[in-house]
């Protein structure tokens, strides 16, 4: 898109950015407590309601002031009580509306302060903004001409009222008034364009040809003129004169940025990849095209499944982008997504330190270098990664929670205690957040031996969060460890295998509450689910059912899955000892 196409944009926005900043404009002006009720117009007061309404209309700019919006509803009520036609109350009251939203209140407002005071441009202005949100563009284009009168000296608002006629759909209204503005001004660029876009609108390709051919005319340097011929020309499929357009563009300035991505999108269009990757290349080369343009281009070129660019333009782009913005650190960050979708996160990882020496202060940017190390299983850095992270960011709860992990993968027990306490505090009262953090303080309890407060915690996060299966499950299996509260683990447990009834680890658990409890066939039962249900064997179901087939006096297949167990790699000396006594030997806890 050449910068030209944008101008139509501006236009528009700017008819309500006007009306925004008038509004802004009246709200500066002091209110003297002396002439807030002059205008003739207005009830007239006995002087005590004078002097309430004066105190209350204060009021109410100071409560809208500090944002207690209904407050200053009901103040400014209380104004219109004393005085119905007081229409800077009326103004006041529907600015509140304004930013509340409730453009439909704020409409009836405005109309009746407009028509007790009709010479007030600012109440006007907002009234436009007004019907622009109610989509009344030709009752805004009225105020526009009303406000032209009073502010004769500016003539944007003729503009302004063009660009809504248009809008309204009065295209002859619009373009009258284009051409009573170019009688006064000439050949100017809003006029121009604005009448182009109304020819367009009509089907009259013609006369839109013609309004760009008269701007070149008039000032034949001015390249993105030649961009907006082009655009049409791309329009009617005439190929061959938009490329010329866009050819010119470059005589004049070669250095265009935006032209080359635009001849760069027209071969596309084409099928010519290899000269548009050449015009790619020059635009993104380009230090005074910015970044956000460039970074648009490339994710059009790069989207999955239709990516226009082989994997080595796509790595010569980026490396293109960093070398051009070496200030900037977002295209490192694109580099990082290219390396994550080529599944190679040790390499976005170093991309991403990369970024984070220039960009310390993302917060995203170090949650991602944390969900990485995650990915990885490298728990030191997890951690490491965590303290230069809550630096930062020390309210982030995210953080404590993936440096909890891996000091907890670590085995850094002590050490997590301490850092949860901290974590629980900028929890702000957030209940998963705080299942989460107090499920890892429970882990971190119970590993340090500390088995009631342990238990403690675990009541604390099912009461906290109901849902969370993962503690649910771990606090049912180390009651069922310690031979404790087993019914407690028991409805637990069955809770989670509900939600869960494919997960073959809360199987497991089910399974060992019931081996616990001694009821043998049921736990082969689940235990047999459980080893169904896994995409992979398990050291530990697979001993665990060994032990449950020792009790069901089948000790030969009991034997036969330890060993099972043992192949699979479990390190546990107790496994070896019951092969070699072929008896069950209970796992103690401390």
């Amino acid at each position: 898109m050449t910068k030209g196409v944008r101008l139509i944009g501006f236009l528009l926005i700017a008819i309500s950015s006007v009306a925004v900043f008038s509004c802004k404009v009246q709200k500066a002006v002091p209110v003297k407590a002396a002439s807030i009720s002059v205008d003739t117009t207005e009830t007239k007061l006995s002087e005590d309601a004078k002097k309430e309404f004066e105190y209350l209309f204060i009021e109410g700019i100071k409560q809208r002031t500090l944002e207690n919006l209904d407050d200053a509803i009901k103040i400014f009520s209380r104004c219109l009580e004393l005085d119905p036609r007081s229409s800077a109350t009326l103004f006041e009251m529907a600015n509140i509306h304004v930013s509340k939203g409730d453009f439909q209140s704020s409409m009836f407002l405005l109309e009746k302060a407009v028509s007790i005071n009709p010479d007030n441009q600012y109440y006007r202005l907002l009234l436009v903004k007004v019907y622009q949100q109610n989509k009344l563009y030709e009752k805004a284009a009225a105020e526009y001409e009303a406000i032209s009168k009073i502010v004769p000296d500016n003539p944007d608002y003729k503009f302004y009222q063009a660009a809504l006629l248009a809008m309204a759909g009065k295209t002859d209204q619009a373009l009258a008034l284009y051409n009573l503005l170019e009688q006064k001004m000439g050949v100017v660029e809003p006029i121009a364009v604005g009448k182009q876009q109304i020819y367009i609108q009509q089907g009259n390709k013609p006369a839109a040809y013609a309004e760009i051919e008269k701007l070149i005319k008039a000032y034949p340097t001015v390249s993105k003129y030649y961009g907006l011929l082009a655009e049409l020309y791309l329009g009617d499929k005439n190929r061959e004169k938009a490329l010329e357009s866009y050819n010119k563009i470059l005589e004049i300035n070669p250095n265009d940025g935006f032209v080359h991505l635009s001849i760069a999108s027209f071969y596309l269009d084409g099928n010519d990849s290899v000269k548009a990757y050449e015009h790619i290349k020059m635009a993104f080369a380009n230090s005074e095209l910015d970044l956000e343009t460039k970074a648009q281009m490339y994710m059009l070129l790069t989207q999955a499944g239709t990516s226009k660019v082989t994997e080595e333009q796509q790595l010569e782009l980026l490396h293109i982008l960093i070398a051009t913005h070496v200030d900037d650190e977002r295209p490192r960050a694109l580099m990082v997504d290219y390396y994550l979708s080529k599944k190679q996160p040790e390499e976005a990882r170093k991309e991403l330190r990369l970024v984070l020496d220039m960009k310390k202060d993302n917060y995203m940017y170090w949650e991602r270098l944390l969900l990485i190390n995650n990915d990885l299983l490298d728990w030191k850095s997890m951690a490491d990664d965590s303290n230069k992270a809550l630096t930062y960011f020390p309210d982030q709860s995210l953080i404590y929670i993936l440096k909890s992990v891996g000091l907890l993968q670590q085995k850094k027990y002590t050490e997590l205690l301490t850092v949860l306490d901290s974590g629980i505090v900028h929890a702000k009262k957030d209940p998963k957040i705080l299942s989460q953090l107090y499920t890892y303080q429970a882990e971190g309890l119970y590993n340090l031996k500390r088995f009631n407060q342990a238990f403690d915690v675990f009541d604390k996060v099912v009461e906290l969060d109901p849902e969370n299966y993962m503690a649910m499950n771990n606090y049912s299996y180390y009651l069922s460890v310690k031979g404790e509260r087993l019914d407690v683990a028991e409805k637990l447990s069955a809770k989670v295998i509900q939600a869960n009834p494919d997960n073959a680890t809360y199987l497991d658990t089910y399974a060992w509450v019931f081996f616990k409890k001694k009821d043998y066939q049921l736990a082969k039962f689940y235990m047999e689910t459980a080893l169904s249900k896994g995409t992979e064997d398990s050291t530990v179901l697979v001993e665990h059912y060994g032990d449950i087939l020792y009790f069901l006096n089948d000790k030969d297949n009991a034997v036969n899955q330890w060993k099972k167990s043992l192949q699979l790699g479990n390190p546990s000396k107790i496994l070896k000892q019951k092969i070699a006594e072929r008896r069950y030997i209970e796992t103690k806890e401390n």
